[in-house]
């Protein structure tokens, strides 16, 4: 018996298991159908001005702000993360994302001149051009339903691009407010669109006639994402997992360091790429750290500062994780277990004494569980950090600046901060992404839109000046060319000259050659 595909998607509320909306999911025709109005509606876009643009950009950022409470509302509807974080990881990485377009993006994607030092090449003159990509395919996660694809929307679309968004089928309404906010911005109808659904619409999507694919979420995914695009040649970019490392040396402040550990490893209940899962303190400073860490996690409340988990199969797979771990010879020092009430909720847990073959050292846990371990020294606390196949982001955490510009620039991560952790993702000049299993590509900063542009490059000559290698090739041109190697690019002013006087006959052969 074959089941008939889903026709709408239930949202659910993960605390309450309260039904929220249900949504109609997109099929392969509407995926298609989408892209057609898309790419129709980014032609229009083109022709508009650099001022109508940047308008638009100007619009959309107020209506953002205008509207944070019913954003916010949506957010923790579908999500059911604390408000406060609606706000802090949602709204304000969306704004200032937009806002840093408005300020940025004209300059960054102005044609580049070329500057020409050659002296064959002084007659030419050369620019490169970014130019739109076409349509953009975002697939984004659930666990930042808003912020993410409302800021790879922006960005998109500054650079001249159409988007077509699929959300996550656990927060599509927040993914349809992306879409009605642009619209309400007044940009050409379609330029924006979103299609719900699961896995199937996603496929659809990636096999859809677009120009570019943006994708978020786990690493498995991501390799089929790849490959599927790789199939059409079509250009992806990729934010995969994480399991960011935290670097916690022996001059380190401890009160700073325990603080920032909390806030970086159970921020949107874990349940974020670049969240803190692995922390390795210098010998001097663990017990101190551990016990505070283990008080201040204790502490910590269902609903006001940590929410659930976004759906059963995610809580179950985080259990799972700490099971395997604790049967390992895992230390349990705060929680564990999930609570005896209503909601997809799992307690704050800190795990000590994590054996090496235990699946949590791997894996990425992607939950409200962080891992501590005792390093000898700073050469310690880096190998280990470096042991991952991810490589997203990474801190350190130390009083020395020069010790954590040292530490960092040997730590292998996307992304490295010092006595903070992941706030970069709200300040948008700060470029984001990952290394090895985190992914590929940019978002954010100019890198993400020279990412979402094609780059051009256009010459212009004067066509009055003979071009001395084209035909016909004479006798001497092989000897006469040699010779104008080392003049060219011989090291140094003495070297050029004794090669300059040593081939003389040939480079001067080569000068008739110009003089045709």
């Amino acid at each position: 018996m074959t089941l008939a595909a889903a026709t709408e998607l239930r949202v659910v509320n993960p605390a309450t298991l309260e039904p929220v909306a249900t949504v109609p999911v997109a099929d392969g025709d509407d995926v298609a159908a989408r892209v057609v109005a898309a790419r129709s509606a980014q032609e229009r876009w083109a022709e508009t001005t650099v001022r109508e643009k940047r308008a638009a950009l100007e619009r959309l950022s107020r209506l953002v702000l205008a509207r944070a409470d019913e954003i916010a509302d949506t957010v923790v509807a579908e999500t059911a993360k604390p408000r406060v974080e609606a706000f802090t990881t949602e709204l304000y990485p969306a704004l200032d994302a937009i806002g840093w377009l408005i300020k940025h993006a004209t300059a960054v994607l102005a044609p580049e001149r070329v500057r020409y030092r050659q002296p064959h090449l002084l007659q030419k003159r050369g620019w490169l051009l970014y130019e739109p990509r076409g349509v953009v395919g975002v697939i984004s996660p659930w666990n930042f339903p808003f912020a993410i694809p409302c800021t790879q929307a922006a960005y998109a679309v500054a650079a001249g691009n159409a988007v077509v968004l699929k959300p996550s089928e656990l927060t599509p309404l927040s993914g349809v407010l992306v879409e009605r906010l642009f619209a309400d911005a007044g940009v050409p109808a379609g330029l924006v669109s979103v299609v719900a659904g699961d896995g199937a619409t996603g496929e659809h999507l990636v096999a859809a006639p677009v120009d570019k694919i943006i994708f978020t979420g786990s690493v498995e995914t991501g390799r089929r994402v790849a490959s599927a695009a790789g199939e059409r040649l079509v250009p992806v970019t990729l934010e995969l997992g994480g399991k960011d490392p935290m670097v916690v040396l022996d001059d380190a402040d401890l009160a700073r360091s325990v603080d920032g550990a909390l806030w970086a490893s159970f921020v949107n209940c874990g349940q974020v790429c670049s969240g803190v899962e692995r922390i390795y303190v210098e010998s001097a400073l663990y017990e101190p750290f551990v016990e505070e860490l283990a008080r201040k996690t204790r502490a910590l409340r269902f609903g006001d500062d940590v929410g659930p988990l976004i759906s059963e199969d995610q809580r179950d797979r985080v259990a799972a994780l700490v099971d395997d771990a604790v049967a390992s010879g895992a230390q349990v020092l705060a929680g564990g277990h999930a609570p005896g009430r209503v909601g997809w909720f799992y307690e704050p847990t800190v795990l000590t004494g994590v054996p090496p073959h235990a699946r949590i050292e791997r894996e990425e846990t992607f939950g409200p569980v962080v891992t501590v371990s005792r390093v000898a020294d700073e050469r310690g606390a880096v190998q280990a950090a470096n042991d991952s196949q991810f490589g997203l982001g990474a801190s350190v955490w130390t009083r020395d600046a020069a010790r954590a510009a040292r530490v960092a620039g040997r730590l292998r991560a996307g992304s490295v901060w010092h006595n903070d952790h992941a706030y970069s993702y709200g300040a948008a000049q700060a470029a984001w992404g990952g290394r090895g299993v985190s992914g590929f590509g940019r978002t954010h900063s100019r890198h993400g839109l020279y990412d979402l542009a094609d780059v051009k490059f256009v010459d212009r000559d004067a066509g009055r000046i003979p071009v001395p290698w084209w035909y016909p090739y004479d006798a001497g041109a092989s000897e006469a060319f040699r010779g104008a190697l080392g003049v060219l690019y011989g090291r140094g002013a003495a070297l050029r000259a004794r090669v300059a006087w040593r081939e003389r006959a040939a480079l001067v052969a080569l000068g008739r050659r110009y003089r045709r």
